[in-house]
């Protein structure tokens, strides 16, 4: 959202008991405390981020930018302690074999819902997403993506020796893409029966931010709903480079893909939670 309009936002005096919390979570400190009554300023760089209606325990903030209807009150006693939440964010792992099954529309539409909730830079809500649902539309994507492997891994192969490591470590993965295909088998989607895209305009500076944040929720969302899911790199790294990946996703010009996670019911289940290294961090 920018801040191009101008909004007449008005605090009710009458309601209002002065406690200032509208203008210290206020992002574009449009409130302000004024002998001791809540005044506001600059009301045209407004982001339509909602925190001043969130935050006002007597309602007195009146935005006429913004749907009070659509606010959602935070329910008590729906709150996770920090074990449940550790064990749950530790036990999601990426999916990578799943059912025939497929994902119904109200599922996904589900976590769409939760991927445009989730934070954005500057309230930008700029993140596009792409559903594709149509086994076939997945195979289609899986096939072209693959060949574009291929030939990558060809060029690559061409000149491994002047390749830094990290290029030589990606031919094999490559070249698989390409042997599982011609085999007629997925190995870019796994076989999975739906797949969620995130793109937007490469002009804003925070757009890849924002797609990943939306992918992030819908990964752990999908975990919470006894899906699997994984994020699918893959794609993402091959979608600039093709522009048959960019033209069967029907990407608008001026915009790039940046997230693309698969989806379905796992076939098999996790019965452990493996390590991770060691943080690398330095306390200052």
């Amino acid at each position: 959202m920018s801040g191009k309009e101008t909004f007449d936002i008005k605090v009710d005096k009458e309601a209002c008991t002065k406690c200032g919390a509208c203008v210290d979570v206020c992002p574009a400190h449009i409130f302000y405390m004024e002998s001791k009554e809540i005044e506001n300023r600059y009301q045209e760089h407004c982001i339509l981020c909602g925190h001043c209606i969130a935050v006002c325990p007597e309602d007195a903030v009146v935005h006429p930018g913004l749907n009070t209807d659509d606010f959602v009150d935070i329910k008590k006693g729906m709150e996770i302690d920090k074990e449940r939440l550790y064990h749950f964010l530790r036990s999601r792992r990426s999916c990578r074999a799943f059912k025939e099954k497929g994902v119904s529309r109200d599922v996904l539409e589900e976590l769409i819902d939760i991927g445009r909730l989730a934070p954005t830079a500057h309230n930008w809500q700029n993140v596009e997403f792409i559903v594709i649902s149509d086994k076939k539309n997945v195979e289609k994507l899986s096939k072209i993506t693959s060949e574009f492997f291929g030939t990558m891994a060809k060029n690559l192969e061409a000149n491994r020796e002047s390749l830094p490591e990290y290029l030589q470590g990606l031919i094999h993965g490559a070249k698989l893409n390409y042997e599982f295909s011609q085999a007629g088998k997925d190995r870019i989607f796994r076989g999975a029966p739906a797949v969620i895209i995130t793109h937007g305009g490469t002009a804003n500076p925070s757009i890849t931010e924002n797609c990943h944040y939306a992918v992030a929720n819908i990964v752990m969302m999908a975990h919470s709903m006894g899906l699997g899911a994984t994020i699918i790199g893959y794609l993402v790294g091959a979608a600039p480079h093709s522009p048959e990946i960019m033209k069967q996703l029907k990407i608008p010009e001026g915009n790039q893909v940046y997230g693309c996670v698969a989806l379905g019911y796992p076939k098999r289940k996790y019965l452990k939670m493996p390590t991770r290294n060691s943080a690398a961090v330095e306390w200052r």
